[in-house]
């Protein structure tokens, strides 16, 4: 079962969009881009009938209580045109947990990929899913959530359109230092999460008055309806994102936006150093401080004296040691990523495990400062040490991307009504330890790919929706860890090795759906795990350890990628629709017997050289390097030929030749396509997540 995939250069996707929105030759305001939309879906999507994958954001996972990522199989019943959305016909679940309270829903059209195989195969889906995509591309990385809050402009094209093509090209293009896209990415991202949650909120209350006559004043209403205080915050904090980005988009004020943002830079001596946080505290406990960090690090290595955990890190280079006052809250809003063999340690030996309370108050505490979607970003060796990861605030704690990293006597905090927050999320090709940690109120604990080794000495996970979630070839030890009072799995193994029998069971276990389910640990016969020591695995509502055998194939696409965690991937990546390339689905064994999800890129028609010389890019008045498709800037590699841009006058009828002529010969394309994914998975970094998961190749 493949999706549609499309790669285009930047230079297509100005060209695309420039003739859907301007194709009666006229300036339009920002108000009649939705219109132009729609008229253009109309005529090419469609109107029913068709198969679709549905990722369904991180809100609307939100919002129904599920966890994210959210990945539907199911056919479109109606295209509301009007609305750009669709009545979408439910038929299977990528999670065989997840239920949702309705066998059909309506969903965004952009959150929709089409199928290739087809139930009815007259239908043009191809031309459909060319439409979705440039509607996808659109509205992810070029309309700006406050454009429709803004003053009308009458020439919206102009202004905006080439502009925020060449953003979106410098971000993908490592024109930016990567402390500075990071901090461009994510606040796109959380741009676009705050219009979702201020769209639910808004439906919610328009929805209320108009069941409801007011009986008291507005200002009363507004005081006793928390929604309303929420609606509040999120649009100045949507005001405040919106000032930034419009700085950021111009190159010329983006070089004095980092220096005044970031600062002239870190100094990079030769020597290591060492950083100290304090407090303001009388003398004598001021000095008993010192002297116990002074007992924790080198006798001879130089140190610098900081007020805040920030402070240091604006300061400090990748190696530093960072030691932190007991008892004491360090909010940080920190982009650049943690390596290099330096470590955050708490002055203090409270043990989180063996008292959660006491902990919490002698140990220091590292919270969001802005309620970013990651904490910490982790892409090398690095030591935490008695430190609480407060999460409540952030969409993923801390994200593992490679190196041997040692969590020690480390907490892990999250938000017990949340359905999509994670913990941890690991790359493949990474070392982590858990040496008496404790990780709680999670939608997962512990996300992590294939290729890594997990270490849990001690340590505990409880009160997540799943404690541990990995996939297969994974090497976990657990030596005297419990993982207890997850409301659905201890430990979730995703197996995707067709070499196992489907009927090998150990004793005491219980088959269900393509998953075995077991209730003791000891009779787990799987290399992925070791046990040492006394270990608990109890009280999870449906099985400690459960392996799922579903029909599924791990696969490069981009349709899985979560628009709101751009910051989980490496900013080098660019783009958040190119910068996940694996996601794991699978769905029931009983409704999908031996079918395989993969992606199949689509190839523009070829040309003769002469058209694709008078189509080169030196001919439309943009750079050259806009040409660059967004895989090729992704990897650093350009074809010496310039991508083909459909221009006004290639017609649907051609369009729709070119595909028949494509599909002819299925094959070679997706060989092609495997290749390219061989090569990428060789090199790159892996996660999942999922989802929303997190899922993604460095």
């Amino acid at each position: 079962m493949e999706v549609y995939e499309f790669n285009k250069s930047f230079l297509t996707r100005l060209v695309e969009t420039t003739n859907v929105l301007n194709g009666g030759g006229s300036n339009i305001p920002a108000s009649a881009i939705r219109s132009e939309w729609i008229n253009f879906v109309e005529v090419a999507v469609e109107p029913t009938g068709w198969q679709a994958l549905w990722k369904a954001s991180r809100p609307v996972c939100e919002q129904l209580g599920v966890k994210y990522p959210l990945v539907v199989l199911g056919t479109v019943d109606q295209v509301l045109f009007d609305e750009l959305k669709a009545v979408f016909l439910i038929e299977a679940i990528l999670d065989d947990d997840v239920h949702l309270p309705e066998e059909q829903c309506t969903v965004q059209l952009e959150e929709l990929w089409p199928l290739r195989e087809q139930n009815n195969p007259a239908l043009n889906v191809n031309i459909t899913a060319d439409c979705i995509d440039k509607l996808r591309f659109f509205y992810q990385h070029l309309w700006m959530p406050w454009d429709t809050d803004t003053e009308d402009e009458q020439n919206w094209i102009e202004k905006h359109l080439e502009s925020r093509i060449r953003f979106c090209h410098d971000l993908k293009n490592k024109t930016m230092s990567r402390q500075l896209s990071s901090h461009a990415l994510a606040l796109l991202a959380e741009a676009r999460y705050v219009q979702r949650k201020r769209e639910f909120i808004e439906q919610e209350l328009s929805e209320e008055d108009g069941q409801e006559e007011e009986e008291e004043d507005n200002d009363t209403s507004i005081l006793k309806d928390s929604r309303s205080g929420e609606l509040l915050q999120l649009n100045l904090r949507l005001n405040t994102i919106k000032n930034e980005i419009n700085v950021l988009e111009n190159p010329v004020w983006r070089s004095v936006f980092e220096k005044v943002r970031f600062g002239a830079g870190k100094s990079k001596g030769n020597s290591a150093m060492a950083y100290i946080v304090t407090q303001a505290v009388p003398m004598d406990e001021q000095l008993t401080y010192l002297q116990s960090a002074k007992e924790m690090m080198d006798p001879k290595i130089a140190v610098k004296m900081c007020d805040s955990l920030q402070h240091a890190l604006d300061h400090c280079s990748p190696d530093s040691a960072i030691y932190l006052p007991p008892g004491t809250r360090q909010d940080i809003k920190f982009l650049e990523y943690l390596n290099s063999g330096g470590s955050f340690r708490g002055v203090s030996s409270a043990s989180f495990v063996d008292d959660f309370e006491q902990a919490c108050k002698l140990n220091p505490t590292i919270v969001s400062k802005n309620d970013d979607s990651v904490l910490l970003t982790i892409d090398g060796d690095f030591t935490l040490e008695n430190v609480r990861l407060d999460c409540s605030n952030v969409r993923t704690g801390v994200v593992i991307k490679k190196g041997n990293i040692v969590f020690r006597n480390c907490c892990f905090t999250g938000d017990p009504t949340s359905s999509t927050k994670q913990g941890i999320v690991i790359f493949g090709n990474c070392t982590i330890t858990f040496d008496r940690c404790l990780i709680k109120e999670f939608s997962s604990g512990i996300y992590s790919n294939h290729d890594c080794t997990i270490n849990l000495i001690g340590s505990t996970i409880s009160h997540c929706m799943t404690g541990l979630e990995t996939l297969d070839q994974c090497q976990i030890l657990f030596r005297s860890a419990s993982i207890t009072h997850c409301s659905q799995y201890g430990v979730l193994l995703e197996d995707f090795n067709e070499d196992v029998q489907q009927d090998q069971k150990a004793a005491g276990d219980r088959s269900t759906s393509g998953s075995q389910v077991y209730a003791d640990y000891n009779t787990i016969e799987r290399e992925e795990f070791t046990f040492e020591g006394v270990c608990e695995f109890r009280d999870n509502a449906k099985g400690n350890f459960v392996i799922r055998k579903g029909f599924s194939e791990r696969f490069n696409s981009s349709c899985f990628v979560d628009e709101d965690e751009s910051q989980l991937h490496d900013a080098e990546d660019g783009l958040d629709e190119s910068i996940c390339n694996a996601t794991n689905v699978s769905f029931n064994a009983n409704y999908l017997e031996a079918s395989k999800l993969s992606s199949t890129k689509h190839i523009e028609p070829s040309v003769e050289p002469s058209e694709r010389e008078d189509r080169s890019a030196s001919d439309t008045g943009v750079s050259g390097s806009l040409s660059q498709s967004e895989e090729d800037l992704s990897t650093g590699y350009c074809e010496d030929s310039t991508q083909i841009v459909k221009d006004s006058e290639y017609s649907v009828r051609e369009v729709k030749r070119s595909e028949q002529t494509s599909e002819s010969d299925p094959e070679d394309g997706s060989e092609e396509y495997d290749d390219d994914d061989d090569d990428d998975d060789e090199g790159d970094d892996q996660v999942i997540e999922i989802e929303d998961t997190i899922i993604e190749i460095d």
